[in-house]
């Protein structure tokens, strides 16, 4: 990169560290997103049997990112018909949907775990002069993803839904599309120049464009918002909203991963944070100081 677009990119791409308590402006965006998924209508739609898709967002390579909704952890009996444990049961719980481009297939269920491996394995092929620099890059995409910095009002979401039908041979199939409108939502909007930028470089990541991995990554914490804000106001007798579980440990996670490929963190300290928090190895301020370097405000 010249040295004037790396210090348009500084420039654009700079953020001071965040806080998540709950009168921190991530609290607002993050509680309106949890409920515009509560106030979908369920009615006659149960897991495996019919489903329903809701187009979020189509990059610019065509691929079209959908939440399909109610997912596995809406059910309250398992398939042998048992009820299942209490605090196991998500009723607000969805999972993206990836299509390529003019395909009516999806793309395989991706999990966090492949997102680290994708994350390992695209990071690794960047030549030397680039690759501390885009997982620089990456590491602030991706705070600026966990505390919502990029997401933009949307009063009335206008967009399209069909439906998933499963038979009793696994085939499946699907309505037409149909459009609808919804209430207000804060949508993601990276800067197309950033990603555009990352994606020349990085034009893969796993079989998927750099958009479609971010967005991917969107939809999978704001899931995880989703089933947090449920247990802890709806099982737990608290009712105590943690502000940092869900999306924000999740992605400071992502960002602790990228500081091991940087050189920032020891890899023994993310495995052993993965032991004692039970799978999540966030990021603390000073760390992500260091691992996102130039593009963190630090005064």
């Amino acid at each position: 990169m010249n040295k004037s677009n790396q210090i348009n990119f500084v420039d654009k791409l700079k953020t001071k560290i965040q806080k998540a308590g709950t009168r921190a402006p991530v609290t607002k965006l993050r509680t309106t997103n949890i409920q515009w998924i509560k106030k979908l209508p369920r009615k006659g739609l149960d897991y495996q049997k019919k489903e329903r898709q809701i187009l979020i967002h189509t990059t610019n390579f065509g691929e079209r990112l959908f939440i399909q909704y109610p997912g596995k952890e809406s059910r309250k009996y398992n398939k042998n018909g048992k009820k299942r444990v209490t605090t196991a049961i998500r009723p607000w719980d969805f999972r993206p949907i990836l299509y390529k481009s003019n395909s009516n297939n999806p793309h395989q269920d991706m999990s966090f775990g492949m997102m680290w491996a994708t994350i390992f394995e695209t990071t690794e092929k960047i030549t030397r002069k680039n690759r501390k620099e885009i997982i620089r890059m990456l590491a602030i995409l991706l705070y600026r993803m966990a505390f919502m910095i990029d997401h933009q009002e949307i009063e009335i979401f206008k967009t399209i839904q069909r439906e998933i039908k499963y038979r009793n041979n696994d085939n499946i199939s699907m309505s037409g599309e149909k459009k609808i409108q919804l209430t207000k939502i804060y949508k993601y909007r990276p800067q197309k120049n950033i990603v555009g930028h990352i994606s020349k470089i990085c034009p893969k990541w796993g079989n998927i464009s750099f958009e479609a991995f971010l967005f991917y990554n969107e939809l999978l914490s704001w899931n995880e918002d989703c089933k947090y804000f449920y247990r802890n106001f709806h099982v737990k007798s608290d009712a105590k909203w943690i502000t940092s579980t869900g999306r924000i440990n999740t992605l400071l996670t992502h960002i602790r991963i990228l500081g091991y490929m940087s050189g920032d963190i020891p890899l023994s300290e993310i495995f052993d944070d993965f032991a004692r928090r039970k799978g999540i190895s966030p990021a603390n301020d000073d760390e992500t100081i260091r691992i996102c370097g130039m593009f963190i405000k630090t005064e």
